[in-house]
């Protein structure tokens, strides 16, 4: 089968674990080894930046990379805190990299008003640092956010407990990062509901939630008495409307697996001032029961899988994988615990079934679990829904089959002549599109009989990327199913998971040729119930005499809620990335016009919206409008007017303008509010035209509009959105330098600033920005 893509890294060893290689709510792939992390993003569906031209050669996906170069010089000293021998620190002799995390997208807020994902990286020495990415994520510069105090979950600890203790319960051994929770609530609140877990020597968890600028401790909970060595979370549950539940499953030194119940529940607040409901949440920590006993070996995996929706609990040791699935409302067809022994797969002179567990992953359409081991090879598990079982040889997808084609990968990808002595050593294994036979993997080429200790200092990663199925799990009718994966995609997806589009849409981009042959039948499933649009927001009006500063948070804070946390909205962006994707790759000029008349139609429907929850929230606060708010606000009420916008969209400006004070709403204002001076030779711009547009003055100087404001983007201190490449302006902010050249005076707005505080991405396809200056 083909080989989908390939990327040589150069680094010294790496450490097998599932953990290495692993997918952000961003899009990207990290890869984990012993002192860098390489940050590598598919170039699918990126438009902000160009890779240049490649060799032809597996180059069907390529990448974008960048990394992340840690200092590690800096360790804390644990023997200065405690001199005990249980806490002293082995990892700190030669410190490097063991772990990393990723917390889901639109955590981090940098001066450049970018908002990625952060990472949180535990080195050998159990000390745990946080780091997001700076201007440009793709290729970019990556920085430090904070190194976590040592002792930061002590601080408030009793006095009767020992420094020794307070070390124990302090140094960092697993960390994994929560998924956002969905509470079932419209619009979702902008809120932060994910936590970082960290286990400890002590045999403690430790639940953290982040700040913008560090941690802040939530809970700690005794499940043991030994190390917490892994982690997995379960997917959240919402039993009820403003609940979510989440199980924590722990492994330990021993083998116990345990787990813990943890619920988030949000709480209505009222304060004195505000324009839409203002929530905190509440977290309750619950220790279960154990899972698993001892068994006296180390785990070497752990993870919770979903076939048919239900949690099935497994655990890798060496040679055995154990399953646990709770027979409380089960939907499978079994329950209790099952115990599978893998078989070695002799294809090389270091293959064992005993070799550590380097990736883990669960086939929904094949009802199977893959096992790669840092031998390179595969192991099946098939029909955990019914009855689990390591598949038989000739089967669709069995063990033997799959090895044999990661082998054959090898081969291609490293050198030409191998022998049983050269082990492709896998470091991690992911799927490229999170639930089909694409798998994504580290692999190396390693000669354990060869202990020449020249080769083994050269060490060459690669990252490839290969089909595994033979197309087997599509044969039925591949573009009917394909079909029906986008309409899930696009239809399902909460806007709650703050995932980006380039990340849920990855495995849509993969098959480009496909959606080009389903172009009709695309674009006619895609503009279905495109028009249904979501409530209009209830908003209170703010009172005259408030202070400014609460207006302008209050007025951001209510806007971001209904512009990224409405699922309509957000389903129509990933409609429009799909059409946007399709006209760029389309091969002639009647198909490119299809996808983009269907593409422009979902565009004006996500425009109305917007308009609309703009103009509701500018009525809102009408009563507080200064004179410098009036270019704004005229404009967005003069083009929610316009006679091609909806009725609804004009009734809704007609209501605006009738609340606003009459030194904004006379015809001098009205007609100079669309007008602007041409920054180059100082002519007047006319806006009649349509957002987005264009802009050229008498004399021919072209001008570029705001994607959010419409103004003109007459400042390089713009945000460019990674997805389809619009512009947006930066607001001005006290942490950043660039505002030694102020945004255009007709923006220097309160309206304005908040209005593009609050636009955390894009508000039409839904990614990331990146400033390319």
């Amino acid at each position: 089968m083909s080989i989908y893509g390939s990327f040589s890294i150069p680094t010294i060893l790496c450490r097998p674990s599932t953990t290495c290689l692993q997918w952000s709510a961003d899009g990207q792939i990290f890869f984990l080894s012993k002192t860098a992390i390489y940050v590598l993003t598919p170039e699918a569906g990126v438009h902000s930046v160009k890779l240049p031209p490649g060799d032809g050669q597996y180059s069907h996906v390529r990448w974008f990379s960048t990394m992340i170069d840690s200092n590690l010089r800096h360790a804390f000293s644990w023997c200065l805190a405690s001199q005990a021998w249980g806490a002293q620190s082995l990892g700190s002799l030669d410190v490097g990299l063991r772990s990393i995390t990723l917390s889901p997208s639109g955590l981090s807020a940098n001066a450049s008003q970018v908002l990625l994902c952060v990472a949180a990286i535990l080195s050998s020495n159990m000390d745990i640092s946080l780091w997001h990415g700076m201007q440009n994520t793709i290729t970019g510069e990556w920085v430090k956010i904070c190194d976590i105090p040592s002792l930061i979950t002590e601080a408030l600890a009793p006095a009767s407990r020992s420094m020794d203790e307070k070390v124990l319960r302090s140094q960092t051994t697993c960390l994994l990062w929560s998924a956002q929770a969905d509470f079932d609530v419209w619009p979702a609140p902008a809120l932060d509901s994910s936590f970082l877990a960290t286990g400890t020597r002590a045999g403690t968890i430790n639940l953290f939630r982040f700040t913008g600028r560090s941690l802040e401790h939530i809970s700690t909970v005794q499940v043991a008495d030994e190390w917490i060595t892994h982690l997995a979370f379960s997917p959240w549950n919402t039993p009820e409307k403003g609940e979510s539940r989440v199980t924590l499953i722990y492994g330990t030194t021993s083998g116990t697996v345990g787990c813990v119940r943890i619920t988030q529940t949000l709480r209505p607040i009222s304060p004195s001032l505000s324009l839409c409901l203002t929530y905190t949440i509440e977290t309750s920590v619950h220790k279960i029961e154990r899972l698993f006993e001892s068994v006296k070996v180390g785990i070497t995996a752990l993870a919770c899988v979903q076939p048919r929706r239900h949690s099935v609990i497994v655990r890798a040791t060496p040679g055995v994988i154990s399953l646990w699935s709770d027979a409380k409302d089960s939907k499978l067809g079994w329950s209790g615990y099952r115990r599978i022994r893998l078989s070695t797969q002799r294809l090389t002179t270091g293959s064992s079934s005993l070799h550590a567990v380097s990736g883990l992953y669960y086939i929904a359409q094949a009802d199977a679990l893959l096992i790669s081991l840092a031998d390179g090879t595969i192991h099946v598990i098939d029909s955990l829904e019914t009855d689990p079982k390591l598949a038989k040889s000739g089967c669709e997808l069995s063990s033997d089959q799959i090895s044999q084609l990661a082998r054959s990968a090898f081969r291609q990808t490293d050198r030409t002549a191998t022998s049983r002595a050269d082990v492709n050593r896998v470091s991690g294994f992911v799927p490229f599109d999170g639930n089909s036979a694409i798998g994504l993997w580290i692999q190396e080429s390693s000669q354990p009989t060869d202990f020449d200790y020249v080769y083994d200092s050269v060490h060459q990663n690669m990252l490839v990327g290969k089909h595994f199925s033979s197309a087997q799990l599509r044969k039925k009718s591949p573009q009917d199913e394909f079909l029906r994966e986008i309409v899930s995609l696009v239809n399902t997806n909460k806007a709650s998971s703050g995932s980006t589009p380039l990340h849920l849409l990855r495995s849509v981009f993969l098959r480009s040729e496909d959606l080009l042959e389903l172009q009709d039948r695309l674009i006619k499933t895609l503009l279905q119930e495109a028009e249904i649009c979501p409530p209009p927001p209830k908003l209170r009006p703010w009172p005259i005499n408030a202070p400014n500063p609460d207006i302008s948070r209050e007025f951001q804070r209510s806007l971001r809620t209904y512009l990224f946390g409405c699922d309509i909205l957000h389903s129509l962006r990933l409609k429009l990335s799909v059409l946007d994707y399709c006209c760029r790759q389309a091969d002639n000029a009647s198909q490119r016009a299809a996808f983009n008349e269907a593409a422009n139609y979902i565009l004006q429907i996500i425009s109305a919206i917007t308009m609309r929850i703009l103009c509701r929230h500018i009525k809102a606060v009408s009563a507080c409008l200064q004179s410098d708010d009036g270019p704004f606000v005229i404009r967005i009420a003069m083009q929610a007017a316009s006679p091609s916008a909806p009725p609804v969209l004009r009734a809704e400006a007609a209501r605006l303008l009738s609340t606003l004070p009459a030194a904004l709403s006379g015809p001098s204002t009205q007609r100079t509010a669309m007008e602007e001076t041409c920054q180059a030779c100082g002519l007047t711009l006319n806006m009649a035209g349509g957002g987005g547009c264009d802009l050229v003055c008498p004399n021919g100087h072209s001008w570029v509009r705001c994607a959010a404001t419409t103004f003109i983007l007459s400042t390089p201190h713009v945000r460019t959105c990674t997805g389809c490449s619009r512009k947006t302006l930066m607001a001005p902010s006290e942490e950043s330098e660039i505002n030694v050249l102020p945004v255009p005076r007709p923006s220097q707005s309160w309206v304005v600033e908040a209005f593009l505080k609050s636009v955390i991405r894009c508000l039409f396809c839904g990614n990331n920005f990146c400033v390319l200056y």
